[in-house]
């Protein structure tokens, strides 16, 4: 008699990796959901209809949605002489966790921003993102309010995690849901993603701002990598949203783009012309050795293609004058020179009727052979179709952004993997216009700031920036990161301030001019009692004492944005001092996006004196602490604002 056999029992792993042969569509962060399992499986398992709708959901969505719309617990405070500019210039940086800072600029900039451009972590497993915190209780209140340190808010996401992919969900979701409220009706964002999670995004955007407003993926081809097992995956995306794409078609709202080097074959062509005059062979011989020296990545190159010249200037002749599709009309064409009849196309001309035909042919838009027997064509003139639409594959290859970034800190390499900025710029250039302000809350090291200016200086525009950076470490384990320190750039904040100062001091050396300035600004808890959401009640006594110490010791002057904020004012608002009589500071804030403006008065203890420059004031906001004024001065301020169609708050 043989002995048994002994058969080893398959592990929970192997089993699992049956399963997921079998049903991979059942697996969703490297776990089983039973309920899908239970629908794939023979009838009788499921224990009743399951009720299907289409939908996006994860783990912590619901928290998520919650985190989306809880109030700021921050407020944001200059810093003084960390920018350039920073008495004229409309372009801010702000130093904080992303989410919190953009809740403290929703009334502020509530429908305000035309273009938002993100390229948040990729969720590589390598990288790191933000641990949000989705509620706050007493034991979290000093944390929450900015008191405590929250370097180690930075948390890389495993994809040994079991909510790989959720975990990542719940982070994205309530900064671009914010994101959208700050859009203007005719914006647009734009985020840039991988492979890793380029799925998940596009079913998140369609969630928060509607599949209907999805505009386009655009593939942005970056390098290649010769290491790869199965293919060389060198590119990137970028999702592009509108706000509002019904706004957009009922505006008639189409984009394009100045194709690139048209100004420079202009100024060329000008100069050929004055040194050859009518000699168009030497015209097109110059034309033609610029082209030359195109590489084969330049954008310019299809340029090229412009061959032909004459006093209109380049130009091309090979545009199809056929009817697309077969089926087009017929119609006799006499040739103007032969007065012969030339060849009619086999599916038609591309003109619906001889009449139109020969508009075309008035207007310079028709070539003709030198005889009948070749069929005339379109005419391309270069600088009267110097405009396209942005091509949804563009080619931009990393090492060169980085060679060029690395030149900004005399090639010392203080970032890896930086964005190519000039791209950035045709990107800004493409979706706004010349006033219009830009926001990145992954602002890294400020690529999207330095593409605005690189946009306002090559289309004369005012184009606007909002940066927002947490002030992460540098990883100084890497040679990015030992250089930056070495630069006394031990966050990446730093990084991106002192980019945009050497920027800055490099073009206005180069003469450009315009507003190559930035305002830092940096989160702090609030100081005000009445803008507290956490009122003194639900904290516990040691906290609320600590808020009052804190309150204290604050200066007026750093009390000017978080009212600015809590009022709705911008962070650009202009600011200037009140000349009158009485011993009292006043100061007057005006934007043009709020209809009232506001005068603001810290002192401690408001003189009567002060009540005479307040009546002359009409449609003000005027603002002063509570404690400032005794119940009758209150009665006689209200009075007096009142008259003079004023707001009277207190804080």
């Amino acid at each position: 008699m043989k002995p048994e056999k002994i058969e080893r029992r398959p592990s929970s792993e192997e089993r699992l990796e049956v399963l997921r042969d079998l049903f991979p569509e059942v697996f969703t962060d490297g776990r089983v959901a039973l309920d899908r399992l239970k629908e794939l499986l023979e009838d009788g398992v499921s224990d009743g209809p399951v009720d299907e709708h289409y939908a996006l959901n994860w783990p912590g969505k619901q928290q998520a949605r919650r985190l989306a719309n809880q109030p700021p617990h921050v407020t944001l405070r200059p810093v003084p002489k960390a920018g350039v500019d920073e008495e004229t210039t409309g372009n801010m940086v702000i130093v904080g966790d992303n989410l919190q800072v953009l809740l403290a600029l929703q009334k502020s900039y509530a429908s305000s921003i035309k273009l938002v451009y993100i390229d948040p972590p990729y969720n590589t497993g390598n990288d790191f993102i933000y641990k949000d915190t989705f509620a706050v209780d007493e034991e979290l209140y000093l944390q929450e309010t900015r008191q405590a340190d929250l370097h180690g808010r930075l948390v890389s996401n495993p994809q040994t995690s079991g909510r790989f992919h959720s975990n990542w969900l719940s982070f994205m979701y309530p900064r671009l849901a914010v994101a959208q409220r700050l859009l203007r009706e005719d914006g647009f964002i734009v985020v840039s993603i991988d492979d890793a999670e380029v799925a998940n995004l596009r079913l998140l955007m369609n969630t928060i701002f509607g599949e209907e407003n999805f505009i386009a993926t655009l593939v942005w081809d970056r390098n290649r990598k010769n290491d790869a097992k199965y293919f060389s995956v060198g590119h990137e995306y970028m999702l592009v949203y509108a706000r509002n794409v019904g706004r957009l078609q009922d505006d008639g709202v189409i984009l394009r783009a100045p194709k690139e080097g048209v100004e420079e074959v202009r100024e060329l062509f000008e100069k050929l012309r004055k040194e050859h005059k009518d000699d168009w062979e030497k015209v097109r011989e110059g034309l033609k050795a610029f082209y030359a020296t195109f590489p084969e990545d330049d954008p310019r190159k299809p340029l090229a293609r412009f061959t032909k010249v004459d006093e209109r200037g380049p130009h091309r002749t090979d545009g199809d004058i056929k009817w697309p599709a077969g089926g087009g009309p017929k119609y006799e064409v006499i040739h103007p020179i032969t007065k012969k009849p030339v060849k009619v196309p086999s599916s038609g001309w591309r003109f619906p009727t001889p009449e139109r035909f020969w508009e075309e042919h008035a207007a310079g838009r028709i070539h003709f052979p030198a005889t009948e027997a070749s069929e005339p064509s379109v005419r391309r003139d270069l600088f009267t179709s110097a405009t396209q639409v942005l091509p949804s594959v563009q080619y931009s290859y990393a090492q060169n952004a980085a060679q060029r970034f690395d030149k900004i800190f005399g090639d010392e390499k203080v970032f890896d993997n930086p964005k190519p900025f000039d791209d950035l710029a045709s990107l800004v250039n493409y979706l706004t216009a010349t006033d219009d302000v830009v926001l990145d809350f992954f602002a890294g090291s400020g690529s999207t700031g330095h593409g605005v200016w690189l946009a306002n200086q090559k289309f004369s525009s005012k184009r606007r920036f909002i940066l927002v950076q947490i002030d992460a470490e540098v990883d100084q384990k890497v040679v990015s990161g030992k250089n930056a320190a070495k630069l006394k750039l031990d966050t990446i904040d730093k990084i991106t301030c002192e980019r945009l100062r050497r920027v800055s001091k490099a073009m206005k050396a180069e003469g450009v001019k315009g507003d190559l300035g930035f305002r830092v600004f940096k989160e702090d808890s609030p100081a005000l009692a009445r803008p507290l959401h956490l009122v003194a009640e639900q904290l516990q006594k040691g906290q609320a004492d600590l808020f009052k110490e804190k309150l204290a010791h604050v200066q007026p002057a750093d009390l000017f944005t978080e009212v600015l904020l809590l009022l709705g004012f911008p962070l650009d608002t202009k600011r200037e001092q009140v000349p009158q009589d009485s011993a009292n500071t006043l100061w007057r804030f005006e934007h043009p996006r709020v209809p009232q403006p506001l005068l603001l008065c810290l002192d401690q203890k408001i003189d009567d004196d002060l009540l005479e420059a307040l009546k002359d004031k009409k449609n003000h906001i005027f603002v002063c602490r509570d404690e400032a004024l005794t119940d009758v001065s209150k009665a006689r301020f209200y009075d007096a604002l009142k008259l003079a169609d004023s707001t009277f708050k207190v804080l």
